[in-house]
Formats: C-alpha cells, structure tokens, sequence
C-alpha cells in the first residue's frame, strides 16, 4: 500500500538532507582521495607489500608507512561508481514505490544526463590538450618527456566518450578521463538494468550482471591480458576499464538505492536498520581488507573491483539507511561541512586536478628526499582548489539543473532534447 501524499513529501525533504550529509560528503572524500593518490601514491615507493605500478620500498622510512595510504587513493574511483549507481537510479526507485512505476523516460534520462556532464568535461579536455600541444612547442619545458601529446584522434575520440574502447587513447590526454567513458557506457546500459529490473526483480538482476561480470573479468585477464587499473604495471587496460568490467560496483550502488526508497517510503525504517550501522561498518571493513589482498595475486584480480564495490556499498549504507530511522540529520559543521563543499565541487576538482600535479612534477623530483616533495605536491593541491571553484562556477554550475524557461540556456536545452527525442 502507497503511504499517504504528505509522508511522501516528509521523505523526499528529508531524503534531500540525507543526501547533502552523506552522499555530498562521501563525493568530497572519493575526489580527494584520488587527488591525493595522483600527487602521491602513484609517484612514491609503497611501504607495505605490493605489486605492479607503485613498488614496495627496500628501506622505507617512517614517512613512507605513513602516507601509504594514498596508495589506495585510486579508490575513490570505485567509491565514484558506487555512489553513481545510487544516485542514478534512487530518484527512479523513489517513483517506483510511491507510484508504482519507475516512470523512466530514456529521452529526457540522456538529455539531462549529457547536458549535466558533457559542457564541464568538453572544456577539461579541450583545455588540457591545447595545453600538452602548446607546451610542447618549448623544449625547455620538457613536456614531451614527461607527458604523451595529444593527436587529434585523441581529441575527437575524447569528445565522443569513444576512447575508453581504445588502448591508445584509454590514458591519453590526462589519465582520469577513462572513467568518464565507463561512466556514459553504464548510462548507455541504464534503461537494460531497468528492464531487467522490472521482469526479474531488482536483487535477482543484480546478482546475475554481477556473475556475468566476473566471468568477463576472468576472460579480460587470462584470454585478453587484461591489467588490473592502478595496480598492474602493464596493459591492456580497456579491457578491465570496460562496462562488462566495472557494472558490479555500479549496480551495487543502485541495489542499495533501491533498498533505501522501499524502506524509507514505506516507513518500515524504525525496526528495519535499528542499530544496524556497526554491522554495516564491520563488514565495510572486512570486505576493504579482502579486497586489497586480492590485489597481491594476478588470480584473484578478478573479485578486485566488486569486493570494493561491495564494501563503499555497506559503507553507504553505515552512513545513510540506519538514520532513516530518524527521519532526519543534525546540520553539517567544521570538518564535514568543508567535505559536503568539496563534494559539490567534486567533478570539477576530478575533471583538472591532475593538471596542476602535472606542473608541479617538473620542478619536484629536483627536491631531496620525500617529505619536500611531498609537501610540496599538497601545498599545489590546495592551490588548485582556487581556480578549480572558478572552473565549477564557469562551466559546471550553470548546467546543474535544466535551464529556467526564457533563460540565455533555454534554447539550447530544448534543441538537445529535440535531438535526443525529448517531446
């Protein structure tokens, strides 16, 4: 039975505050961890066991056990698909269980999704590889030797989201655009998990694509050679970058969107997740720690990414399902209200932040030994946050929402829907 119109407007206020506390924040740690791996982790000696792309130190220093961690800031990607897959789907799982229908739209999906996305990322590549091109142009920069210029097939083949499908250009013009590519390709797939959804149900659904998932992860790594991203040293990459590689983690997230709505909108939360956020915690962590060993053996790649896909997921929802008992969250002060702010900005900050690592890393490895370097990477990091905030203000914030009726955007908006079918 449908609860009544007013606890259904009660929930989705409530569940916009949820949001800004919990989701905004997860965002700004996921942004940040990976900023922090690209200005170090992916640079400096590992202290602990390791394999592939960043190896274990001979002799590590206090120093090193101590930002070890950023090792695993790569991370924040999985944490990214993971909270994709729930906010993508959540608004579709609230409709489904107040109105009894997901009332999914592809048209209107795909307008609103590029329109949100694509003028923010066009710029970031536009900008970055103009930059790589013209720096070239003086030796004395040293550009070519520490970076790949970019060809114009890397450029077209960024604006068309087609280079995640290509090894050449998968890490070309800055490395973290091959997310963007996966991100449109599980977009692309949204309405086949929906249909699927709906004739199977959303648990059955899930557990299927997740075993089709890891069996394509087994034929990616022993058949194709497939290279675990961020870990192994070599490629292939495409082939574990792909949509049949990283859906696990993003269908993950939309099942505990889909958890959320059923129980928060039925109002069955007050017995339902009760004390539940130690057991969510505990086996966030556990699952933390398989996956990473996971990391040690070639084998065992293939259980990689889900295994950190499914631990963000029960850290999601430590966060999120156990208040909906509540109803409600304290405002968020200090320490957490800068992480919602960077959570806001975070695309923008996960679209250029590696482009201020870059010049960095053409005065830094002159610096003696590695908490100079250090230091110095993060004092540019937090530099960055400054025209990062003016990119958000300029090229994403004025595409957050459709444009208003009679808006300098309006007719633009209505074209890209026209194109896209949008009636």
């Amino acid at each position: 039975m449908n609860p009544a119109p007013q606890a259904i407007a009660s929930a989705v206020v409530a569940e916009k505050k949820l949001r800004l506390h919990s989701i905004d924040i997860l965002r700004g740690l996921a942004a940040l961890s990976v900023a922090l791996y690209h200005i170090w982790g992916h640079d400096g000696a590992y202290a602990f066991p390791s394999i592939g792309i960043v190896p274990q130190a001979q002799n590590p220093t206090f120093f090193m056990y101590l930002i070890s961690p950023l090792r695993w800031g790569y991370l924040g990607v999985s944490l990214f698909l993971v909270l994709s897959g729930f906010c993508i789907h959540l608004p579709y799982a609230r409709k489904k269980y107040a109105g009894g229908s997901y009332e999914f739209k592809g048209s209107a999906f795909f307008t609103r999704r590029i329109w949100r996305l694509y003028p923010a990322y066009i710029v970031a590549v536009l900008i970055t590889a103009g930059a790589l091109k013209a720096g070239s142009m003086f030796p004395s920069l040293n550009i070519v030797g520490h970076f790949p210029i970019p060809t114009a097939w890397d450029v077209a083949s960024h604006l068309t989201m087609l280079h995640g499908f290509f090894e050449h250009q998968f890490y070309s013009i800055a490395s973290v655009f091959w997310s963007l590519s996966l991100e449109f390709q599980l977009y692309l797939a949204y309405p086949l998990f929906l249909l699927a959804f709906r004739k199977f149900g959303v648990g059955k659904s899930v557990a299927f694509f997740i075993l089709l998932s890891l069996a394509w992860r087994y034929f990616a790594i022993y058949y194709l050679g497939g290279g675990l991203i961020s870990i192994a040293a070599e490629g292939p990459f495409v082939s574990m970058g792909c949509l049949p590689a990283r859906m696990a983690e993003w269908l993950i997230g939309a099942f505990v969107a889909e958890i959320f709505a059923k129980h928060y909108l039925s109002g069955s939360t007050t017995t339902k997740f009760a004390g539940k956020r130690p057991l969510f915690l505990g086996a966030s962590i556990l699952l933390f720690g398989a996956a990473i060993l996971t990391t040690l053996s070639q084998p065992t790649w293939i259980a990689t990414d889900p295994l950190f896909g499914s631990s963000f997921a029960f850290l999601i929802a430590a966060v999120i399902l156990p208040n909906l008992s509540t109803g409600a969250q304290k405002e968020s002060s200090g320490f957490a209200k800068m992480f919602v702010q960077l959570g806001i900005i975070s695309y923008s900050f996960y679209l250029i932040h590696s482009q201020f690592g870059w010049l960095v890393s053409l005065f830094v490895p002159s610096q003696p030994g590695a908490v100079m370097p250090f230091i110095v990477r993060v004092l540019a990091l937090l530099v960055s946050l400054v025209p990062i905030y003016y990119f958000f203000t300029w090229f994403e914030k004025p595409f957050l929402s459709a444009p208003k009726a009679g808006s300098a955007l309006a007719g633009t908006y209505k074209k890209l829907g026209t194109l896209l079918g949008v009636r």
